[in-house]
């Protein structure tokens, strides 16, 4: 489907990751522009952490799966998965049974969510080329991302897929003894950043192409050095002043 990115048509990009067990959503990110090694941290990191506004689902996994997908075999992606001691299994190509979970979520996303929004791709359309009205109006990347996330958490709260036999994920992740190992948030507070060098904190935080970048944990910390980070270029254009 299309959404309106600051004035321009643009298909938004979802990654997720699902639990096997219980067919959880365990973390999501959604960007305007094909998925990189950042969106895959952020998801990441929606996925392990289990506090407030992330959890209950959450924890570091003892094994994930990827289709040999550039974005999560990236060397930034790998080393992060090798820190966190996560055994990555890159699937054969043309396997999606081996990963039958996230594609069923894949499959259900489309007729019960972007089926119903406005732009969706496949809508039918009359006449012999299928083409936008030019009276449409596009979904806000914003509207969209959290009508998503809305979506996402009637699944994983109310909706009771086939294999859990009448349980939603929530009551299945609730009723499974497995212990969870967890990683402190602020350990990963610079997952989706790269360097840029060393830069010192001010009052304002830390200055960076034209934007003040700010956290809790720079209070009190003006004066000192701090090695610098910086989005992806193409991700950093559309970050919220």
């Amino acid at each position: 489907m299309l959404v309106d990115v600051e004035g321009r048509a643009r298909r938004p990009w979802i990654t997720w990751f699902t639990d096997c067990a219980t067919n959880a959503i365990t973390g999501v990110a959604v960007t305007p522009v094909h998925p990189s090694r950042e969106p895959v941290l952020a998801a990441l990191r929606s996925a392990v952490l289990r506090e407030d506004p992330y959890g209950p689902f959450g924890g570091v996994p003892e094994k994930v799966r990827v289709d040999r997908g550039k974005d999560f075999l990236s060397r930034t992606v790998t080393a992060v998965f090798d820190l966190l001691d996560v055994t990555v299994e890159d699937l054969p190509a043309t396997t999606p049974h081996l990963k039958g979970t996230v594609e069923g979520l894949n499959r259900a996303v489309e007729p019960m969510l972007l089926a119903a929004l406005p732009c969706y791709a496949r809508q039918p359309r009359s006449g012999k080329r299928a083409s936008r009205p030019k009276d449409e109006v596009l979904l806000g990347f914003e509207d969209f991302t959290a009508r998503l996330l809305d979506w996402t958490r009637w699944w994983n709260t109310k909706h009771s897929p086939a294999p859990l036999r009448g349980r939603t994920p929530l009551e299945a992740w609730q009723d499974d003894p497995t212990p969870l190992r967890d990683v402190a948030a602020a350990d990963l507070r610079t997952f989706t950043l790269e360097d840029a060098g060393t830069r010192t904190l001010t009052t304002r935080g830390i200055r960076f192409r034209r934007r003040d970048y700010v956290g809790a944990w720079m209070t009190g910390q003006a004066g000192i050095r701090e090695q610098g980070h910086g989005l992806n270029p193409e991700l950093e254009r559309f970050r919220r002043r």
